[in-house]
């Protein structure tokens, strides 16, 4: 009943729009979380063709995933327990690094391998805090068969409108790194740069970055931001519809779901679609959205439920089994990623992630 359609021209349109935004950066694309809810499996068999060094991944499930579908290396930049790093294949994975515990236990894992140094430049969540990077190269020298392939940090607030905190974050950024150069390691990759960053960053010292949200078509920027418009041709990769499972007529005064709250103010038609906050869609969205039909608006009514949503269609000619666009994948849409994310008061991340994994997904 319910689909999301995932538009496999559009992330590689993306991906291509990014890089001529960083022509001298390596892209490493992010697909945690599901791939931002657009479908992990899906999705690296899309980047699989594409030429990219890495894959991005947060966890080790999702690590296990990019190893069976791709054949590429593969980034993780979540942290994981240190007794579970023996259940990674160290000539596949990168790991970032964010404290001594976990470069010690790699150290005497005994593996050749590779790291990423995750500095702290004024995220304060997960880092390697500048003033004890002396402790991490003794490490470092301590055991060879750790190789430092990148130095990596994260903006805080890159898709805040203005750069100055990202300045100095980028000042942090440098000194960290030329305390590296300084003891002799030689990494591959500097990289700093997220969705935000990759639009606003004009800085060619950086040689990587690592588009999250941009590569599905989101562009992460308030319209108010000055770098917004270079975000304006990305496409959202992602649509959805549902099927009308129920129609039914309501008379004027009646009521409509539960507790009674809405009454029908005219005699109505309503149709009942299967997609609730099971899905995705958040009681707080109830009464503020609308869904289409054949490129008409129609309102949704009363409470979203778990399983179940309805919308009143008295003005149109709707049928048992029709089909309702419940997310465009047009930005103005009234019904676009954007939108939704404002009914909820909350941001296109969130809307994301907490797709249903179990809705059929198909690529296009």
């Amino acid at each position: 009943m319910n689909t999301i359609y995932i538009d496999r021209s559009a992330i590689i349109h993306n991906l291509k729009m990014l890089q001529k935004l960083q022509p001298q950066a390596t892209l490493f694309p992010v697909v945690k979380s599901n791939a931002y809810g657009h479908w992990l499996k899906q999705m690296v068999k899309i980047l699989d063709k594409i030429d990219l060094p890495y894959i991005v991944v947060d966890s080790f499930p999702e690590y296990a995933i990019v190893k069976k579908y791709s054949k590429k290396n593969i980034l993780l930049l979540g942290e994981t327990l240190p007794e579970n790093y023996r259940f990674f294949d160290p000539k596949k994975v990168t790991f970032c690094v964010y404290n001594l515990k976990t470069l010690e236990k790699l150290g005497r894992w005994g593996k050749s391998l590779k790291v990423h140094i995750f500095v702290n430049t004024g995220m304060y969540r997960e880092w390697a805090n500048i003033h004890t990077l002396s402790d991490y190269i003794q490490l470092l020298q301590k055991y060879p068969n750790i190789q430092v392939e990148w130095i990596l940090s994260h903006f805080h607030s890159a898709d805040d409108v203005g750069i100055q905190s990202m300045d100095i974050q980028v000042e942090a950024f440098k000194k960290a790194y030329y305390t590296f150069l300084d003891a002799w390691f030689t990494p591959i990759y500097r990289y700093i740069a997220n969705s935000a960053g990759v639009l606003k960053m004009d800085d060619d010292f950086f040689n990587a970055a690592r588009p999250g949200i941009s590569m599905y078509g989101y562009n992460p920027l308030h319209p108010d931001d000055e770098f917004y418009d270079k975000g304006k041709n990305l496409k959202p990769a992602m649509r959805i519809t549902t099927r009308v499972v129920a129609l039914q007529e309501v008379r004027a005064g009646q009521w409509v779901s539960y507790e009674y709250k809405w009454l029908a103010p005219d005699a109505t038609t309503i149709a009942v679609v299967p997609f609730g906050y099971a899905e995705w869609l958040a009681i707080s969205m109830s009464n503020t959205i609308t869904l289409s039909w054949k490129g008409k608006k129609i309102q949704q009514v009363w409470r979203v439920t778990m399983n179940l949503t309805c919308v009143d269609v008295a003005n149109y000619s709707v049928s048992l089994g029709d089909e309702l666009e419940v997310v465009s994948n047009k930005v103005n849409a009234h019904n676009s990623i954007y939108a939704l994310a404002k009914a909820a008061n909350t941001i296109p991340y969130e809307i994301l992630v907490k797709l249903d994994p179990k809705i059929r997904r198909e690529v296009v």
